[in-house]
């Protein structure tokens, strides 16, 4: 039994407790303005890294400027000690994943949130607790964001996921603290995507695209997107190149070396994580059906051929962004089950295509690639 006690401005931010397995937990909870208690709003999980807190993270993230423009929670748990327990050996102990699924419990009860859309980010100790959540509370959690923090050689042995996972990684090459290749303990970036890059079934390559150097901060941005994976997930990489153990474009000092304001980590997180659900990525109510074939896939070049096993009953060829929105609408010849889209105007990316056949909605997934 949890015993909770809230304190603060309940329209705004609020300071909170339970006892769980013996010790007093807290955390600081943000709702955005104009909160309404019959709205139900997506849950962020923001970790601080090791001997910070949720005050802490709360500052440099600036997530609750975000969380008013995309309209939903966020809650910033503290560690025991100021730290997670991720897996090292010598280090905390607590049941940090139960701590955590009770206070999702505990954020649905007082504030309806959505339980088909909690996320989980972190920075450093806090990015290896996002992985620990998607390996063992993975039934909660519809996509994780960890930031400068990989998983320990034994979580990664040991890792059982209950389902495929949206990952958005984010990690500076010339980190000194959780170095980018590995060492002392944890898992490289590369092992660990390959591992998430494998359990969701994604494409061997992935999309590359290098971000503007917008600022000349001594640090650049390369975007690596695996996708489209099984189960609508995706993985994706954003490696900064000479970037430290910092969180990009933060509040302030985040921790050792180059930090990185080409990108707004805070940004990039939720604009990933919330195309993404316990059911289906956000705005897109449908998965890919058996008997349609798109190809070339990926496409390089202005047509797409889509071939279906039953002829086009229905003059309209639709293809969805990956946030659901319309990208063409193309009127096509209705009776043949061979018809060539238009992908001129689309921007390297994921899509969804859609064609009526025989009674049914027909979709799949193809990407764009740089032409």
């Amino acid at each position: 039994m949890l015993c909770v006690l809230i304190s603060g401005d309940t329209t705004s931010q609020i300071n909170g407790s339970f006892v769980f397995d013996g010790f007093n937990r807290t955390w600081i909870a943000y709702l955005p303005v104009d909160f309404n208690q019959n709205e139900s709003l997506p849950l962020m999980l923001a970790l601080h890294g090791y001997t910070q807190n949720g005050q802490e993270i709360m500052q440099f993230s600036d997530f609750n400027t975000i969380a008013d423009t995309g309209r939903f929670v966020v809650v910033y748990p503290n560690g025991i000690d100021n730290s997670w327990n991720v897996g090292f050996a010598g280090g905390s102990t607590a049941d940090d994943v139960g701590f955590l699924s009770a206070l999702i419990d505990t954020m649905q009860d007082r504030y309806n949130i959505d339980l088909d859309r909690v996320y989980a980010t972190g920075l450093s100790n806090g990015g290896f607790m996002s992985y620990r959540l998607a390996c063992e509370l993975g039934n909660r959690i519809a996509a994780i964001a960890p930031v400068a923090g990989t998983m320990t050689d034994g979580s990664l042995t040991a890792c059982s996921p209950q389902k495929m996972m949206p990952v958005l990684h984010i990690h500076g090459t010339a980190d000194l603290i959780v170095n980018y290749n590995g060492g002392f303990g944890n898992a490289s970036v590369d092992e660990v995507l390959e591992y998430w890059n494998s359990y969701n079934n994604c494409p061997a390559l992935p999309l590359i695209e290098d971000l503007p150097d917008l600022v000349a901060e001594g640090s650049t941005v390369q975007r690596q997107t695996w996708g489209p994976c099984d189960g609508l997930t995706e993985v994706m990489l954003l490696k900064v190149i000479n970037g430290g153990h910092t969180w990009p474009g933060s509040n302030g000092v985040t921790g050792v070396g180059n930090t990185n304001r080409d990108i707004v980590a805070s940004s990039e997180i939720w604009n990933f994580v919330s195309r993404f659900s316990l059911e289906s990525p956000t705005g897109i109510g449908f998965s890919d059906s058996t008997g349609l074939r798109v190809y070339p896939n990926p496409a390089t070049s202005d047509v797409l051929i889509v071939e279906s096993a039953h002829p086009i009953t229905s003059s309209d060829l639709k293809i969805y962004s990956m946030d659901g929105k319309i990208a063409v609408n193309q009127h096509v010849a209705v009776g043949s089950g061979k018809v060539i889209a238009d992908i001129s105007g689309l921007t390297p990316g994921i899509y969804f295509i859609r064609v009526h056949c025989a009674g049914n909605n027909l979709t799949a997934r193809f990407i764009v690639l740089p032409r």
